[in-house]
């Protein structure tokens, strides 16, 4: 812990990114939260370092994450829609990357390399993430969302 504050003392009158580097090292050896180290670290937040020092010893609690943002309410029969279209654009997908021409005639074809798409458009961002939500589909960043590989069990 001293060669931690020692840092922070350099850190305070001179600001070098290998000291900053350094400082995350300790930190996340001395079983830091990695969430709380990173944000103090991309930040340059000596305020935030310090805060996790006196979590570590115990003199402060580790903050609560913050809370995710309410889903909006989507109508079932939508939600139902959007699952059969997004199934009916991922079957039309693969089955025309794999009918591609320009493979050989002798050949059986080729399995579709993707496993996420984007959903159609006539249904609004909120419906696929309450879809995700809901262990439906699995977002894969982007916009774009895949066939969850495990189905739900209810």
């Amino acid at each position: 812990m001293a060669e931690i504050e020692g840092m922070i003392e350099s850190l305070r009158e001179l600001d070098e990114p290998a000291t900053w580097g350094r400082l995350q090292r300790s930190l996340l050896k001395l079983k830091a939260d990695p969430g709380m180290v990173a944000r103090a670290v991309i930040g340059r937040d000596l305020e935030g370092v310090q805060r996790t020092l006196n979590v570590l010893r115990g003199e402060e609690s580790v903050p609560d994450a913050p809370e995710a943002p309410a889903l909006p309410e989507v109508e079932e029969e939508v939600l139902r829609e959007a699952m059969k279209a997004y199934r009916k654009r991922m079957k039309l997908m693969k089955l025309d990357h794999e009918s591609k021409l320009g493979r050989s005639p002798l050949s059986t074809g080729k399995d579709a390399g993707f496993e996420s798409i984007l959903p159609p458009e006539q249904y609004g961002p909120e419906v696929w993430q309450v879809l995700a939500a809901r262990g439906q589909l699995e977002a894969t960043g982007h916009g774009f969302y895949k066939l969850p590989t495990e189905r739900p069990s209810f």
